[in-house]
């Protein structure tokens, strides 16, 4: 007898939070399904290159509650990063301007260096 086990990201095809998922999938973004030894998801991981642009924007989707974003520039510098409930990420995901619209983020998000102790 099989048991039907419902997807932990069953959501992302629901109504209505498929519609930020959806758009990003019709614009191309690539993703990537990790399955664990049983076969079920458990992460995943997308990205979308602007080649003329030279940004790349990836997304790591952990479960429903648990999502991280990011925009890097093609030095590698971060200039937009977010981390939260998946379907405000994929919202503030296809609400991002495009690298090359004037409200685009370019600031390159520092970091203090790291301090050495003995």
């Amino acid at each position: 007898m099989t048991i039907a086990v419902k997807s932990p990201f069953a959501f992302l095809w629901d109504e209505p939070a498929n519609e930020p998922f959806t758009t990003l999938l019709k614009r191309d973004w690539e993703f990537l399904p990790e399955f664990d030894i049983d076969g079920l998801l458990v992460k995943m991981t997308g990205a979308f290159a602007w080649d003329a642009d030279g940004y790349v924007d990836a997304l790591r989707i952990k479960r429903e509650t648990d999502a991280a974003a990011i925009r890097m520039d093609r030095a590698g510098g971060k200039v937009w990063e977010r981390e939260g409930d998946t379907l405000t990420i994929l919202h503030q995901l296809v609400d991002l301007p495009a690298p090359s619209d004037p409200r685009a983020p370019r600031l390159v998000i520092g970091s203090a260096p790291r301090l050495w102790t003995l």
